[in-house]
C-alpha cells in the first residue's frame, strides 16, 4: 500500500535511498563489536519508508533489518546464555519495529488526510480558495513547458443574498452546493472549480487557445447554474455573472492575470448581470 499524498517518483526515489541506507547500516552494523547497537539507525530507515513510501514498505524493511541483524549475530557471534533468548530477543525488535511503522503510517495517512480536508469548501466539497490559488501556480508553471492556455474565470451568484437573508443559511448552503455540483459536472476533469467564500467561485479552464469558444463555454455555463437553480420548491433562481482572463495574454504573473479576471466580472455585472464576460484588455 502507498503512502497518500505521496506522488509516484517520490516513492520511488524513497525506495531507492532506502535500500542504499539500510545497505550502509547493515554494514556499520557488521563491523562494529556487537557491544555497540546500532538499532535506531535500521528505525531511522524504516520510518523515512514508511513515511515516504506506505506501511507495507515499511513493514518489509523492519522484516528485512531484523533479518539483517540476526545473520549479523550468528556471523559474528552473541552473548546470551541460551540460543533461544537470542531470537526471543530479536523477534521483540521486529515486534518494536512493525509498531513503530505502524503508528508511522497512521499519522503519515493523518496528515494526508488533514492535507486533503485544508483544500476542500465543508459547504460545497469542492475546491477552496487555497487549492484554488495553489492550482493557478502550478498551471502557470505547466504552461511554461507545454505552452498551453487556460483562463481563469470569477463567478459571482447574483441575488444569492436574497435566498440566504429570505430563506435562511441552510437553505443558502443548499444553494451554494447545488451551483458547485452542476459547474462541476459540466466542466472537464482537467478544469478546476473552486469555492473562494461567500457566494463567490472560480474557474481554472483549459482550452484550445480559442477566444470564441471559450465565451461559448462561459455562457453554457450562465445558462446552466440558472436553469438548475430555477428548479426548485422555493421558486428561487440564482444567475451567475462570470468574468474570465486568459494567460499569459491578460497577465503574466497571478496577481495581474486575477485583476483582469476581476475587472471582467465588474464589466459582466456593469452589463445586467447574468453574463460572461472575457477580458478585451486594459
Amino acid at each position: 500500500r502507498q503512502a497518500a499524498g505521496t506522488p509516484a517518483v517520490g516513492r520511488l526515489a524513497g525506495l531507492v535511498l532506502g535500500f542504499i541506507a539500510l545497505a550502509i547500516v547493515v554494514t556499520a552494523d557488521y563491523l562494529t563489536s556487537f557491544e555497540l547497537r546500532l538499532s535506531a539507525l535500521y528505525m531511522l530507515v524504516m520510518i523515512g519508508v514508511a513515511w515516504f513510501c506506505g506501511a507495507w514498505w515499511g513493514g518489509l524493511f523492519a522484516f528485512l533489518s531484523a533479518f539483517a541483524q540476526v545473520q549479523i549475530g550468528l556471523a559474528t557471534g552473541t552473548t546470551f546464555s541460551e540460543p533461544v533468548y537470542f531470537y526471543i530477543s530479536n523477534g521483540n525488535r521486529l515486534f518494536a519495529y512493525l509498531v513503530i511503522v505502524l503508528l508511522v503510517a497512521a499519522v503519515r495517512s493523518n496528515y494526508a488526510r488533514l492535507q486533503r480536508a485544508s483544500r476542500i469548501d465543508f459547504v460545497t466539497g469542492i475546491a477552496n480558495s487555497t487549492a484554488f490559488y495553489e492550482s493557478v501556480t502550478v498551471e502557470m508553471a505547466r504552461h511554461r513547458r507545454s505552452r498551453a492556455p487556460f483562463a481563469v474565470a470569477y463567478i459571482s451568484c447574483d441575488y444569492f443574498r436574497v435566498v440566504n437573508d429570505g430563506l435562511g443559511r441552510s437553505e443558502g448552503d443548499r444553494v451554494l452546493h447545488a451551483i458547485g455540483d452542476v459547474m462541476s459536472r459540466n466542466l472537464r476533469e482537467t478544469d478546476v472549480v473552486a469555492r473562494l467564500g461567500g457566494d463567490e467561485f472560480a474557474l481554472i479552464l483549459h482550452f484550445d487557445g480559442d477566444l470564441a469558444r471559450l465565451n461559448d463555454k462561459l455562457a453554457t455555463l450562465v445558462g446552466v447554474v440558472g436553469d438548475h437553480t430555477e428548479a426548485n420548491a422555493f421558486g428561487w433562481r440564482i444567475q451567475a455573472s462570470i468574468g474570465a482572463a486568459v494567460f499569459p495574454e491578460d497577465g503574466s504573473d497571478h496577481r495581474d492575470l486575477l485583476k483582469c479576471a476581476d475587472m471582467a466580472l465588474y464589466a459582466a455585472k456593469q452589463s445586467g448581470r447574468g453574463c460572461a464576460r472575457v477580458f478585451e484588455g486594459r
